[in-house]
């Protein structure tokens, strides 16, 4: 399948610390915690290395070790780290027409700090990667790709968002999204007046629920649909919905909402909760694959554009969610974003192993 992405290019510098030579504080009242680093202090790496990123680079080397032809789209600066860029493709396979260069901005840049449980502290110079303009995406940029994978667009590149997915229409081409949350505060009308050109939306909990209020102001009420539930659902998103500003709607509401403005398929993902796909029959749910975590990033890249790829070449969506999990579980295995991914042969392979625990829940629409 000839596919594209579009969305950043990064060269991630990723710094591996011993527990004890940084300390982590987790607030008792919320969820987060926090890396500390003390100022003036030369701290000890167990490791630093270099590698080639970002969320629309992941998700081409994904797609293009599944099978596909892939053309990524990305803009880079014209230094070292733009050679860096190049020479991946080149080990990879992909191609490099849709290489965009501006002598305005620096190649995308990102320092990774890992350590404790390796669910990494980034920080970003996001340089070329957001200076992407409507002028970049001309009539054909995407022509002949089946697939179109948008990753994140980064500040001022997300402007062009409306553009590239009506030019992925144009094309023919089905049209996955996966927003960032800046994407969706900032632009959250301008992002579900788009929505009628994507075919699918990727967003994890925290994304629905930010993107909800908005939302619920945009849609007709009456579009709003329920699923009948059955113990399987106990204890999920299912049964707890989307809450935010003490606004509260079901999982179900809202992804039926959302799919009335366009998409065919709406897919959120809960951290451990697993993955929840909405789409024309009902929703169904597929848990986490249990793995041994070395780093989260790439991850969610790795599982939107394995779904897309599987379920465009034909897979059900029960396999298509279960294959997108055995990929992201694997990037999970490694510190970086690319090493994990895996060949359609291995994919098919570990499917065939564990799709036994990975059982697929689903929840047909009521009339």
């Amino acid at each position: 399948m000839k596919t594209a992405t579009i969305g950043s290019a990064m060269i991630d510098i990723i710094t591996i610390v011993a527990d004890n030579d940084i300390e982590r504080i987790s607030m008792t009242n919320a969820h987060n915690s926090f890396l500390m680093l003390e100022q003036g202090r030369k701290i000890d790496a167990l490791n630093i290395s270099t590698h080639v990123g970002g969320g629309a680079i992941n998700a081409a080397v994904s797609l293009s070790r599944l099978g596909n032809e892939v053309t990524p789209n990305v803009k880079i600066g014209e230094d070292i780290e733009a050679e860096m860029v190049r020479q991946l493709l080149e080990r990879e396979g992909l191609s490099d027409t849709g290489l965009m260069t501006t002598d305005k901005a620096i190649t995308g840049c990102s320092v990774m700090i890992a350590s404790h449980d390796r669910n990494a502290s980034i920080f970003t110079a996001r340089g070329a990667n957001c200076r992407v303009t409507d002028e970049d995406i001309h009539e054909g940029i995407f022509d002949g790709a089946e697939l179109l994978h948008i990753a994140p667009m980064s500040n001022e590149s997300a402007e062009a968002f409306p553009m590239i997915c009506q030019r992925g229409k144009e094309a023919g081409a089905f049209v996955v999204a996966n927003p960032g949350e800046r994407q969706i505060n900032r632009r959250g009308k301008e992002f579900l007046d788009t929505a009628k050109n994507i075919d699918l939306i990727n967003i994890n909990r925290a994304e629905a629920e930010l993107m909800m209020p908005a939302l619920l102001d945009y849609s007709k009420h009456s579009n709003m649909r329920t699923v009948k539930m059955d113990q399987s659902a106990s204890k999920s998103l299912m049964t707890r919905g989307l809450i935010m500003d003490h606004v509260h709607c079901s999982l179900s509401g809202f992804m039926s909402l959302l799919m009335s403005i366009g998409p065919k398929y709406i897919l959120i993902t809960d951290g451990t909760g697993g993955a929840y796909l909405g789409s024309e029959e009902g929703i169904y749910h597929c848990p986490i694959k249990k793995t041994n975590v070395r780093g989260t990033a790439g991850a969610g890249d790795a599982f939107t554009s394995t779904f897309g790829a599987i379920l465009g070449a034909g897979a059900t969506p029960e396999k298509a969610l279960q294959i997108a999990t055995i990929n992201s579980s694997s990037v999970c295995e490694y510190v970086d974003t690319q090493s994990g991914l895996l060949t359609i042969e291995e994919a098919e392979k570990r499917w065939e192993a564990d799709k036994k625990d990975l059982p697929v829940s689903f929840w047909a629409w009521q009339d």
